[in-house]
């Protein structure tokens, strides 16, 4: 805003004259604003009301209309400690006889416990120690004090919740840890309790369906061979637990017969080649650094030796100036530092890179390696060695491929070969068992382990004389849900059905107390007092008032601004038209809420609020007959007939009266594209008056410069002409 000197000649205050001037022109945009005000806040309210009719609409009355919200049904039980019983709306009303033989349980397993195990004292001597989770299967031993466990033996988990199946090959490695988690692979809760020395295996599920079992075999020795091979070319030892528990999925189903070996060879080819790229990747980066790390421990004997001094004066002069070159471990710690130092920086030069990368397609021979790294002995090439990309792609792919047919031909086709005795699992304390047969600690059954299994069992119930089972403690039967609690021992319980007066009476409650708040709060926006007199007001005039004073006279203005509203009348006029409304039932009666002992009250000024007559919350009608409660129990139909063809007439009309219009958008009571239309008038006007004012203010200036430019003219004209009279 340009400075502007005013009133020098005239004397005049030029600020407060345009000030006045342009006050009575700004009345106009001031005008102008207050409707976009209002507008924006009619808006906001009836944006408000908009979602509170809508949410109405979608919820509450769209149940209505529907008759399956009227059936609802309650169901009773003679003895709720043996079992509850719920209803829902396709229970049938009447008695049923319950009888519960057997309740669902979940399979749990104790071992025996495990017999002590020889370890190593520390000075060479054998001793007894308990076993622990990283005790080797092969050096557990029975209640005889023999080992039952070879590297042929083959332990078969199978868990009935999901299907699935695994297998543990024991070799001289496998611990009782590695038992544990195949067993959890599968989805068992398995633990071993060293305190107790023993092992507790349970399902996740109850039920006879989801028992678990687990078996021992032992391999053939071409049986342990194949997996020995299979597992070799795939790189088992170094595979993620994923890949581990994917190879471990596939040798199951090729064992079962149930993958087949081109899908298992595809799957276990792309885990093979994965893993020698991997492999293949890290001989080349170990292979390089040992180069890298060899040149810099030559160039730094080269160096020291150019420069005619020791090692150890050559570091101190090259970046270890506090090195104590009397100290060895010192100069040998200076020297890995600077090798190791060297050594970084070669692998991050672009020759070492090609070079690494150039390994990695092209494999290293044992020639690459004396090249490079003279005088490493034989037995340590295999460190770095490894075939080109080419030659191991097809090594590996070939060598599974085979491998994997021989694999599912000694595992699947021979599988008679294995002998399932079972004894091998007596060292866990355990032998073969399926799940669903209780074994007790003194029984033959568990051969001596000691084994206790509490087998899965099914819910096992007499309906109305029919057997019915399920896996849990619930069973759903004819719209009735049964939580059975316990075996009834002969006893029968009586499921009685009833139609839930209560639950129906309490549904329309609710419905018609959301119906009367929405109401009562369109018909307070249509009915309120006039704000006649009130405007919105200025900053100067809120600054002149308490915050409260403010809000209580905004809040006057907001209120009125949906007074007699034609398009808050019609929505009021369908709520009470179509609520009120009467229709003819099939039997030919005409029937409304008011047959039914729905109506509105006396007092004109509620404006159609329905009311519960006998209602013992509404204090107006408590006193009187409630005949609605009355008629659910004795003719629920005509309840249910009233109130859905009214409630649908109602949705119906809201449904249309919020359907796109050039005025309004979908889903819209009101006319929002109006309303935003009218702003944006409102604001291009606001614009443009402002930019008028701005340039008729600049106008009125310069009118009042040119005058004091024209005053300062005659000014020194008549002190021009006074000198020259004086002289």
């Amino acid at each position: 805003m340009p400075i502007r000197m005013t009133g020098l000649n005239s004397g005049l205050n030029t600020e407060s004259i345009v000030a006045a001037l342009m006050s009575a022109q700004r009345t106009k945009m001031t005008k102008v604003e207050n409707k976009k005000t209002k507008l924006e806040w009619k808006k906001d309210i009836w944006s408000s009301l908009n979602t509170k009719i809508y949410d109405f609409y979608t919820k509450s009355l769209s149940k209505m209309r529907l008759k399956s919200n009227y059936m609802t049904k309650a169901a009773s039980s003679s003895n709720t400690t043996k079992v509850v019983a719920k209803a829902s709306t396709k229970a049938a009303t009447g008695t049923y006889t319950v009888k519960v033989n057997k309740l669902a349980s979940t399979q749990y397993v104790s071992s025996g416990k495990l017999n002590k195990v020889k370890v190593d004292d520390g000075n060479g001597n054998q001793v007894d120690a308990d076993a622990t989770s990283k005790t080797k299967l092969k050096d557990l031993k029975d209640t005889s004090g023999n080992p039952t466990f070879t590297n042929g033996t083959q332990i078969k988990i199978e868990n009935g919740a999901n299907g699935q199946t695994v297998y543990l090959d024991v070799n001289e490695e496998t611990t009782i840890q590695d038992f544990l988690d195949k067993c959890t692979s599968v989805g068992l809760t398995a633990t071993f309790d060293e305190k107790q020395q023993r092992l507790f295996l349970s399902s996740e599920k109850s039920g006879e369906g989801n028992a678990f079992k687990i078996t021992s075999s032992e391999l053939s020795s071409n049986q342990q061979q194949a997996s020995n091979d299979l597992k070799t070319l795939v790189g088992y030892k170094g595979l993620s637990s994923a890949d581990k528990s994917t190879v471990d999925s596939l040798l199951a189903g090729l064992q079962n017969g149930t993958v087949t070996v081109a899908d298992a060879t595809q799957k276990l080819q792309e885990i093979g080649k994965a893993g020698v790229e991997s492999d293949a990747e890290k001989k080349a980066n170990r292979f390089y650094y040992d180069v890298a790390n060899k040149a810099a421990g030559d160039a730094l004997s080269a160096a020291a030796a150019a420069a005619g001094q020791s090692e150890a004066d050559y570091l101190k002069a090259n970046g270890y100036s506090n090195l104590d070159v009397t100290d060895s471990a010192a100069v040998a710690g200076a020297k890995a530092s600077y090798i190791d130092n060297k050594t970084t920086e070669l692998l991050g030069t672009q020759q070492y890179k090609d070079d690494i990368a150039a390994a990695i397609q092209n494999g290293i021979s044992s020639t690459d390696v004396q090249n490079k790294l003279p005088g490493t002995p034989s037995t340590d090439e295999f460190l770095y060695t490894f075939d080109d990309i080419t030659t191991r792609t097809n090594n590996i792919t070939n060598g599974i491929a085979t491998a994997t047919q021989n694999y599912y031909t000694e595992m699947h086709d021979n599988a008679s070969d294995a002998n399932a005795s079972g004894s091998a699992l007596a060292s866990l304390g355990l032998t073969n068992f399926d799940g669903t047969t209780e074994i007790k600690e003194n029984d033959a059954a568990n051969n001596g382990t000691g084994m206790v299994v509490i087998a899965a069992k099914d819910t096992e119930v007499e309906y109305n004389g029919a057997t019915l089972t399920s896996n849990t403690t619930n069973i759903s039967v004819s719209g009735l849900e049964l939580e059975i609690l316990g075996t009834t021992e002969g006893e029968t319980v009586n499921i009685t059905v009833t139609n839930d007066v209560s639950g129906i009476y309490d549904t329309i409650k609710d419905f018609l107390s959301e119906y009367n708040a929405l109401l009562k709060e369109m018909n307070s926006y249509y009915n309120a007092d006039s704000a006649k007199g009130y405007d919105v007001l200025s900053d100067d005039e809120k600054e002149a008032m308490k915050d409260s004073e403010v809000e209580k006279w905004e809040d006057k203005i907001k209120d009125s601004l949906l007074r007699r509203d034609s398009t808050l009348n019609s929505i009021i006029s369908s709520f009470r038209n179509k609520m009120m409304g009467t229709f003819t039932a099939s039997n030919g009666k005409t029937y409304s809420l008011s047959s039914i002992g729905i109506s509105t009250s006396g007092d004109y000024a509620e404006g159609g609020l329905l009311h519960i007559r006998g209602d013992e919350d509404d204090a107006e009608y408590a006193d009187e007959k409630n005949v609605l409660k009355q008629l659910l129990e004795e003719d629920p139909d005509a309840v249910t007939d009233v109130f859905t063809h009214l409630t649908e007439s109602l949705y119906t009309d809201l449904q249309n009266k919020m359907s796109r219009t050039p005025l309004s958008s979908a889903l819209t009571f009101y006319n929002d594209k109006e309303m935003n239309s009218q702003l944006s008038d409102y604001k291009t006007r606001i614009s443009k008056l402002e930019a008028k004012f701005n340039e008729m203010e600049d106008r009125y200036y310069k009118q009042f410069t040119a005058m004091e430019k024209a005053m300062a003219n005659m000014q020194s004209q008549q002190n021009s002409l006074a000198s020259y009279l004086g002289g």
